[in-house]
């Protein structure tokens, strides 16, 4: 358990990174709604469980990011990730929905 953590917080990478933020706003988005629920019909009680079902997706990549973090240099597969995910994004933007 002690080197879960030591791996988690020593040798951050820019999905745990990522992950970590998306799940902080999912939980601040959780204690708004608690203390101030949205109207009735209302898409944002959709939008909240929509983001709750789809982060199984970060939560994916993030225990494949921690896996790998115990056999490549996290600063290694932070460069190799930032370079993937700009890959992808250059991708979408210029070919799939340009401006």
């Amino acid at each position: 358990m002690k080197n879960i953590f030591y791996h988690l917080i020593r040798k951050p990478t820019f999905i745990s990174v990522i992950t970590a933020l998306f799940f902080v706003y999912i939980a601040f988005a959780i204690i708004y709604k608690l203390f101030y629920p949205p109207k009735i019909g209302s898409a944002y009680n959709m939008v909240l469980e929509m983001l709750l079902i789809f982060s199984i997706v970060p939560l994916g990549l993030f225990v494949i990011d921690r896996l790998l973090v115990i056999k490549i240099n996290n600063i290694k597969l932070t460069i190799i990730e930032s370079i993937l995910f700009g890959c992808i994004f250059l991708y979408y933007f210029m070919f799939v929905n340009p401006f």
